[in-house]
C-alpha cells in the first residue's frame, strides 16, 4: 500500500470550539522520521483550554496554535513506518511500542544546546502547530527527526503506557522542586477544567 495516498481519521482543530472529525492524509516518514499507529491519546487540561479559546493559546498577534492541526500530546503507539536512518537514529524497529516527549526541541537555542530542552525557546509541542508536528488524535502520527523518542517495554500494560506522559510531567516537577518523601508541600492555583 502506498501510504502517500492513504487517508486516515483524525480530529482536526480549526479554531476555538471548532474541532472536527475528518479524513486527512496519512503521514509519511521522511529521513530519520517515524510514523506510529496511535494506540492511545489522552486529553490534557491544556487541550481543554485550547478548545475553549484560552488567550494563552489564541491571543496576541501571533497565536501559539497554528490551525488546522491535529491535537493531542499525551500519546503512545507502535512503530509502523521508518524513514531512512530512523532505526539507528531512534534505536527502534517496526512494531516497537514507543512514546515521544511532548516537546519537540529546536536543538538550536541556548536551552537545547545546554541539555535543558524542556525550556526550549521555540517550545514546539505536538498537537499545536502542524508545520512542526501534528498530535496523537489520529490513527497515525509522525515523529520528526528532532523528537525525543523512548521505547516502551513490551511487558508494560497498555493502560500504564497511556499515562506515561502525565506521570513523567509530575515526576519531572517533583525532581526539579527537590521534594523528598518527608517534605510538606502546598499546591496553589489549581485550575478549573474548561472541558
Amino acid at each position: 500500500m502506498d501510504s502517500r495516498n492513504y487517508k486516515m481519521t483524525a480530529v482536526v482543530c480549526h479554531g476555538p470550539r471548532d474541532y472536527r472529525v475528518e479524513l486527512v492524509g496519512r503521514p509519511v516518514a521522511g529521513p530519520r522520521e517515524l510514523v506510529i499507529r496511535v494506540a492511545a491519546c489522552g486529553i490534557c487540561a491544556g487541550d481543554c483550554k485550547c478548545w475553549a479559546g484560552a488567550p494563552m493559546f489564541w491571543g496576541g498577534a501571533n497565536p501559539y496554535v497554528k490551525p488546522p492541526v491535529i491535537p493531542g500530546h499525551e500519546f503512545f503507539g507502535f512503530v509502523e513506518d521508518m524513514g531512512e536512518g530512523a532505526a539507528d537514529h531512534f534505536g527502534v524497529a517496526v512494531g516497537d511500542m514507543v512514546i515521544a516527549e511532548q516537546i519537540v526541541p529546536c536543538e538550536r537555542c541556548r536551552f537545547c544546546r545546554s541539555g535543558k530542552y524542556w525550556m526550549c525557546e521555540t517550545h514546539n509541542i505536538f498537537g499545536f502547530q502542524r508545520q512542526v508536528a501534528d498530535g496523537g488524535m489520529a490513527e497515525f502520527m509522525k515523529f520528526p527527526a528532532n523528537a525525543i523518542v523512548h521505547k516502551i517495554p513490551k511487558e508494560m500494560p497498555l493502560e500504564d503506557a497511556a499515562v506515561i506522559e502525565p506521570l513523567a510531567c509530575a515526576v519531572h516537577t517533583v525532581r526539579r522542586g527537590d521534594i523528598d518523601l518527608d517534605d510538606v508541600v502546598v499546591i496553589a492555583g489549581a485550575a478549573r477544567s474548561a472541558c
